[in-house]
């Protein structure tokens, strides 16, 4: 009875392939080869899974459960891969699928493949291959234990890696995996400063496009203005580098002139911008007795009361009536007016800025104006002291007997410079220097003058 039912279960049957000589087995038992017409006739029990084999042709399975059926299959050519890597036992990956350890070789169907290749230690691995039917290919890969990383940047830039410079892009460089600071700079575009990280890949490539920026050269007509664009100021005559493109308000001031408000179109690379300034006026109101003689900066200015504009905010007010005289200090910016006053001792400190002066127990440095009372005064400078008879109207002038003294004048406020040391914005006041032959210069003027010790030499700018 077992016999009979195994015999009535094995079933013939026919199976139809498109090339010749195809094996077909059922596990590892080979069950018949097709024909040189790619037919093959032979008994199997139902259901079955059958393998079909042919060198050349990717293996197929097939599942028959149709005794009266005849089953056509179609082989696929294949391409044979072997692939090989430096050192071996590198985990191999087909199109991001883990397929097995080098040396690995392979039945592909044709077409194109992304292979990696990775073991620890060593960088991981990319290659591309394109195989065709019945191609065998071989591929051998050398491993790398440091990432090849390329930097390019758009311009090509100068290129730092950890504060170190290493050359220009694009720039190709072995970098171990981690992190890293690169810093890029190429004329007439704002440096960057970026973050990377490096992977365990064989070979990346980092891209960078730098911003463009524009540079901007302010000169004035006034040597000592200065130019402010946002926070950033800077004299006049130098270069704003990395600043945007477009629209920028420029404001340029000086002292003793109106500043000025300036909307440019700044382009990409060097702009230049020339900013005449007019003098700053002020009103100054002399108060004074009707025949005084009234002089500013050393220049006669009327008398009596008088009221005149005047280009700069500091400035040195004479006055004389007979025998009395008088002498003041203005600063415009904060005072219109000033009041002579004849019954008042008029005090003048000189020396330079290390002495000390002390009257009637307050300290002052040079150059000091201040005034007295009638009577006897103390004045004390460093260890010695002089008691005095002061007057009123009258004008007493204190100074170290080995310096001299020197007022510069001008009629708009320039630099000055003594001996080519600057010495400040006109108008420079009781400046003290060793006597001698001296000289004093602004932009486009000098003069040389005699300095005696205990004397003041006025000196206006412009003047013989």
């Amino acid at each position: 009875m077992v016999f009979l039912l195994v015999s009535q279960l094995c079933i013939a049957v026919t199976l139809v392939t498109n090339v010749p000589n195809v094996e077909v087995r059922l596990g590892s038992v080979l069950l018949a080869v097709t024909d040189r017409n790619g037919v093959a006739q032979f008994e199997v029990s139902l259901p079955a899974t059958l393998t079909l084999v042919k060198p050349g042709y990717l293996t197929k399975s097939i599942f028959l459960s149709d005794p009266e059926k005849t089953y056509f299959v179609q082989l696929q050519a294949s391409a044979n891969l072997l692939i090989e890597s430096v050192p071996d036992g590198a985990s191999v990956w087909i199109n991001k699928v883990l397929v097995g350890r080098t040396p690995l070789e392979m039945e592909l169907e044709p077409g194109n493949y992304e292979i990696t290749l990775h073991k620890e230690g060593f960088c991981r691995t990319k290659r591309s291959v394109s195989l065709q039917a019945h191609e065998k290919k071989k591929l051998r890969i050398e491993l790398s234990n440091t990432p090849t990383v390329q930097i390019v940047s758009k311009p090509a830039a100068k290129l730092w890696i950890q504060n170190q410079f290493v050359g220009e892009t694009p720039k190709s460089l072995k970098l171990p995996a981690g992190d890293y600071q690169i810093k890029l700079q190429a004329p007439d575009h704002f440096s960057l400063v970026q973050d990377i990280r490096v992977s365990d890949d064989e070979t990346q490539q980092f891209e960078f496009t730098l911003t463009p920026s524009a540079r901007l050269l302010v000169q004035s007509s006034v040597s000592h203005a200065i130019v402010q664009i946002d926070d950033r100021v800077q004299p006049q005559n130098t270069v704003f580098t990395d600043l945007p493109l477009g629209e920028r308000t420029i404001l340029v001031k000086a002292v003793g002139y109106e500043e000025r408000s300036i909307t440019v179109e700044l382009k990409q690379g060097q702009n230049y911008l020339y900013v005449p300034l007019e003098p700053k006026l002020f009103r100054l109101d002399v108060v004074a007795p009707e025949e005084a003689l009234i002089f500013v900066d050393g220049k006669s200015a009327g008398r009596g009361p008088t009221s005149v504009k005047l280009p700069q905010s500091i400035h040195l007010i004479e006055a004389r009536l007979g025998e009395k005289r008088w002498m003041g200090l203005v600063d415009l910016s904060r005072d219109e007016r000033i009041e002579v006053r004849f019954d008042v001792a008029t005090v003048l400190l000189l020396g330079d800025r290390n002495v000390v002066y002390t009257v009637e127990g307050i300290t002052y440095r040079p150059p000091s104006l201040i005034y007295l009372p009638e009577g006897f005064h103390t004045v004390k400078v460093e260890a010695r002291e002089r008691t005095v008879e002061f007057s009123a109207g009258k004008l007493y002038t204190f100074s170290p007997e080995d310096l001299g003294y020197l007022c510069i004048f001008s009629d708009s406020v320039v630099e000055c410079y003594v001996n080519s040391e600057f010495a400040g914005l006109s108008p420079v006041l009781f400046y003290p220097v060793k006597p001698s032959v001296v000289k004093v210069s602004t932009v486009g003027w000098e003069r040389e003058v005699i300095v005696e010790p205990g004397k003041t030499i006025n000196v206006t700018v412009g003047g013989d």
